[in-house]
């Protein structure tokens, strides 16, 4: 997540700092989270996405739809 989070910020041309700004994070918090010291809540994933204008999905990086297992209907 760490890796994908500054992949994305990189994406949008954001610094840190305006990222944090925008999602309304502490600027440590935020480079906790890019350099995996910290794991973020749900509602925090929720003001990052909002800021980069991405969806939850994105931000976690499923890729939808979703293939379905064998076995299964």
């Amino acid at each position: 997540m760490a890796q994908r989070l500054q992949r994305l910020r990189q994406e949008h041309n954001l610094t840190q700092m305006e990222l944090a700004e925008r999602a309304g994070v502490p600027f440590r918090t935020l480079q906790n989270w890019e350099y995996g010291r910290r794991t973020m809540g749900f509602d925090a994933a929720v003001k990052l996405a909002d800021a980069l204008g991405i969806s939850l999905d994105e931000l976690a990086g499923r890729k939808w739809p979703r293939a379905k297992k064998r076995g299964t209907s």
